[in-house]
């Protein structure tokens, strides 16, 4: 039942997300500290924060009726969502700043916490 609402959560957050980086990427690219300089940089917002974060968010919402889906959708949290924050971290780190911003960070926390949530699901769903 708690991997079924971390599956709901999670993806509902990240549909919703994309759903915002669709809408109105500007205020989105502003959130993150990032600024289209083209129409082609509201295009890489859109598919990026959009298409890429959408594309989890169904796999993850798939998952409440595929355990095969859901197998999957831990996966790309644990392996995906790890990896963009283990970069995003790291970027901040190399960026030379007097810390992590206050966007960065909160992205941080809120994908660690998907992340350490994911690995306790999928660590359950591969005894299984």
């Amino acid at each position: 039942m708690a991997q079924k609402i971390y599956l709901a959560v999670v993806g509902g957050i990240f549909i919703a997300s994309a759903l915002f980086a669709y809408v109105d990427p500007h205020t989105l690219g502003q959130a993150m500290g990032i600024a289209p300089a083209d129409p082609s940089g509201v295009t890489e917002i859109r598919a990026t924060y959009g298409g890429l974060v959408a594309g989890i968010g169904l796999l993850l919402i798939s998952g409440l009726w595929s355990k095969r889906l859901a197998f999957a959708g831990l996966a790309c949290t644990v392996f995906g969502v790890g990896a963009l924050m283990l970069t995003r971290l790291l970027a901040e780190v190399l960026a030379g700043g007097p810390g992590i911003s206050a966007n960065q960070g909160l992205a941080i926390v809120f994908e660690l916490f998907v992340v350490a949530f994911g690995v306790v699901f999928l660590r359950r769903a591969m005894r299984q």
